[in-house]
């Protein structure tokens, strides 16, 4: 029963089509009214092959972002292509039956088959058709009787229930053969309706199949477009409100060129329908021709009356078949005005979204370029500030290179914020991106890593002497990612410079086996050891004693710069520390005797205090024998430390 409730509204059609197709079969000789059949026939099929491309494109979904209006103005969109196409169909089946009337003159063979009438003969296939007709028709029967049988059952009293049910075993079994019956017999004759197919209505039924959706009797509803929040757009970054601006503009262009197709089909439609307007003004004209006609004074006044009735009642029948044949187009071209204003008021919607987009777009960019402005401005009066009031250059390095590396961070959170909203993303991405610079630029990472460690508080500074990787140079700059220092080379208690930079990665203190030596932060003083071989048989402490002064006469001319240094010292480190001075030592080396003493110079002076000290020892040596006898060897004046 449910099965035969659905099709029951779809034979209902069939058949009114089919009774349409042979009223126009069956009308009268028309005058052709100036109509060119043939140009007509090809502007029909053009015209529908334009429908179905209307009908696809507009089942497609052009709009991404949006409101939830916009999904309603797509539906519609939809809704009303499929009612369009399905009345261009209509419409077409029907005009093109009517070209066919005109073009034959008389009704046709076809209009004779479809009456019905008896003594024309049949084929195999209209045999066919008529046993399918007479089947449908039997089945509908036994579908009723079975449904009357449910009711009787249901009613029924206890010893009527076996007979009532073996008579619907019966129908049952009977309704399943003829549905059996049924479904063969329909594929034999759809075969055979699709090969006695020929001119103009084979034509628009071939073009028909391509669509089959459009052969149901009620629109379908269309699938609901997703689309995208437009709030989502609007608080999102630079980049997706540039890809959703684009997007409105494809969108209102695709909008544009379906106002565009719309009119199109409508100018179409009307050029469809002026054969049909031709023909119904034909009929018009002939019934206002017999009004102003003066009757046959000849006839009897039956004889005129009857003849009047019948051609009125001829003209009145054909006027009515072109009028319901006309329906379907006048059908399809108010559904287009319909479709034009939706999709008007769909571009509209569409501008105020786009302009929207659009403005919180340029709106964004302003901020963003105020933020960079800003921190722009920031930057200059950090470094004026810092040029000013920052004397000491290594500190005023630092304070600007820390000024950058804040600008920078902050700038490109700026950037960052301001571009990018899909963090999850952008935090994937960022990861593949770390991992590959971490792999390609390691050095350079560890350099910059580094960086932080020369400028840390036991950092490197420019005019810093500094030992690493076995050159000793005073340091020139140090960079984010390396340092420069004058090399420096000499003996060991005097260093000179080479008139070459040596340049290192700052990566260099991650290197195993690669030390950095550099004077302790405020001092400016390093270590030397005068040594002297004394004989072993003759008195040591008159030599030692002449050594020791002349050591300590020397030294006594810059230690106060010597203990004011190291008073520096323990004020940086906010700890006591031992205080340097003249440290002597008597050792018993291989050979006799060896007297060393171990005493500070400041570096910029080493060499000359150095030559002070020998040159007092030779003076002493000279005017005291029984120094000189007790000095085995010529004393040697060394850096405890190169550099």
């Amino acid at each position: 029963m449910p099965a035969a409730s659905q099709a029951a509204p779809a034979r209902a059609a069939a058949t009114s089509d089919t009774l349409l197709m042979q009223q126009i079969a069956g009308l009268p000789k028309m005058d052709n009214a100036g109509i060119d059949v043939p140009a007509r026939s090809k502007d029909l099929l053009q015209h529908l092959n334009a429908v179905l491309r209307y009908y696809r494109g507009e089942l497609t979904a052009v709009q991404k972002v949006g409101e939830p209006s916009d999904v309603l103005y797509s539906q519609q969109a939809a809704q009303q292509a499929t009612t369009v196409a399905q009345y261009a169909f209509q419409a077409s089946k029907n005009l093109a039956a009517l070209l066919d009337r005109l073009r034959s003159g008389a009704p046709s063979a076809n209009a004779a088959q479809q009456a019905g009438e008896a003594d024309a003969p049949q084929t195999e296939a209209q045999r066919m058709v008529a046993a399918r007709a007479g089947v449908e028709a039997h089945l509908t029967d036994l579908q009723t009787q079975d449904a009357a049988l449910n009711k009787q059952i249901g009613t029924a009293r206890a010893k009527d229930l076996p007979a009532l049910r073996q008579q619907q075993e019966q129908v049952e079994g009977e309704v399943e053969l003829q549905k059996a019956m049924a479904e063969a017999l329909g594929r034999i004759t759809s075969m055979a309706d699709t090969q006695k197919e020929t001119g103009l209505a084979g034509e628009i039924d071939r073009l028909l199949r391509t669509a089959p959706e459009l052969q149901a009797t009620a629109v379908k509803p269309v699938a609901t477009p997703v689309l995208e929040s437009l709030s989502a757009a609007l608080d999102s970054g630079v980049s997706t409100q540039a890809v959703v601006v684009f997007q409105l503009l494809s969108t209102r262009r695709d909008i544009d060129t379906r106002i565009a197709e719309t009119d199109a089909l409508r100018q179409d439609a009307i050029d469809a329908r002026t054969p049909m307007l031709k023909l119904l003004r034909a009929t018009v004209q002939q019934g206002n021709a017999a009004l102003q006609g003066a009757p046959d004074p000849k006839a009897s006044t039956a004889d005129v009356l009857a003849d009047t009735r019948k051609h009125y009642d001829t003209l009145a029948a054909t006027f009515r078949v072109l009028s319901t044949a006309m329906l379907p187009i006048s059908q399809e071209l108010v559904t287009l005005d319909d479709s034009r204003a939706n999709l008007v008021s769909w571009r509209s919607a569409v501008d105020a979204e786009y302009s929207t987009v659009l403005r919180h777009l340029l709106l964004r960019v302003l901020l963003i370029a105020l933020a960079l402005g800003a921190l722009l401005a920031v930057s200059q009066v950090w470094q004026r500030l810092t040029v000013k009031y920052v004397h000491d250059i290594r500190r005023r390095r630092q304070l600007l290179v820390v000024r950058r590396l804040v600008v920078g961070f902050l700038s490109g959170l700026v950037v960052i914020f301001g571009f990018v909203t899909q963090f999850n993303s952008l935090a994937t991405f960022a990861g593949f991106i770390t991992a590959g610079i971490a792999v390609g630029l390691q050095t350079i990472l560890l350099s910059v890593a580094a960086y932080f460690f020369i400028v840390g508080r036991y950092g490197v500074r420019g005019g810093d002497r500094i030992t690493v990787a076995g050159v000793t140079g005073d340091v020139v700059d140090v960079g984010l990612v390396r340092f420069y220092m004058m090399e420096l080379t000499g003996t060991g208690t005097e260093l000179h410079p080479t008139g070459r930079v040596a340049v290192f990665a700052n990566s260099v203190l991650f290197q195993a086996g690669t030390p950095l030596y550099k004077q302790m932060p405020g001092t400016e003083y390093a270590w030397h050891e005068l040594t002297v071989k004394l004989k072993p048989d003759t008195d040591y402490r008159p030599a030692t004693g002449a050594i020791l002064k002349t050591v300590t006469n020397v030294y006594e001319g810059y230690r106060a710069q010597i203990e004011q240094q190291h008073r520096q010292v323990e004020d940086w480190v906010e700890t006591a520390l031992d205080p340097p001075g003249i440290e002597p030592r008597l050792q018993l080396v291989e050979g006799g005797l060896q007297y060393a003493v171990l005493f500070p110079v400041q570096i910029k002076d080493a060499a000359t205090t150095d030559e002070q000290i020998v040159h007092q020892l030779l003076t002493s040596m000279a005017s005291d024998e029984a120094l000189k006898d007790s000095i085995a060897a010529p004393p040697i004046v060394k850096a405890v430390i190169k550099g």
